[in-house]
């Protein structure tokens, strides 16, 4: 008996520690399982950021390259604005240069002088008539009273002249298309007698 109650306590001491390592490992395992679990959730979210990570990268990459065409065609179109804006320049130029040489050939069509022997023949006897009547007007004194009869005497000569050239280039420009068709006539009627004969 001696020996038995020595192993009692040892077996009520194991069987108290068996119990109380159960119930260790018991928590053990759950703590196991808890951590397990929100090793997993910490998991499951350190995925769901990297993924996001990820997409918001390709995102940003997108955009980058978005940004850089755009800046590319902005860059072309600038530069196609500034060739438009010279070329508008050189053609405005241009332009402002032909209006010029257009007043001035122009001008010298306006001031050449004709080489229709009647116009040439009529400017060389006005500007002949202009200096005699200049020459005679100067030898008039200035307070000489008839210094403004001679003015008027020359206005109305030169208004009757004006009326003379014009009434003779009217007759001339009347009597010449007559003229030849008399002379048509003429001959015609001269050609049908020689046929006769």
């Amino acid at each position: 008996m001696s020996e038995d109650t020595p192993s009692q306590p040892e077996e009520t001491v194991s069987r108290a520690v068996v119990n109380n390592l159960q119930e260790q490992l018991k928590t053990t395992r759950m703590e196991r399982d808890r951590q397990i679990f929100e090793k997993s959730e910490i998991v499951a979210k350190a995925n769901a950021y990297a993924k996001e990570r990820d997409d918001l990268r390709d995102s940003l990459a997108a955009m980058t390259a978005e940004r850089d065409r755009l800046a590319a065609e902005k860059s072309v179109a600038s530069a196609q604005a500034l060739q438009a804006s010279k070329q508008v320049e050189a053609a405005n130029r241009r332009i402002d240069e032909s209006e010029a040489e257009v007043v001035r050939l122009r001008h010298a069509i306006a001031t050449a002088p004709s080489s229709d022997p009647a116009v040439v023949l009529w400017n060389l006897v006005s500007q002949q008539t202009t200096n005699l009547l200049a020459w005679v007007r100067g030898k008039i004194p200035v307070d000489s009273p008839a210094l403004p009869w001679f003015d008027k005497t020359v206005d109305v000569v030169i208004q009757i002249g004006c009326v003379a050239v014009k009434a003779a280039d009217a007759f001339i420009r009347w009597v010449v298309p007559k003229a030849i068709e008399l002379l048509n006539r003429g001959r015609a009627e001269l050609e049908a007698r020689m046929e006769k004969k």
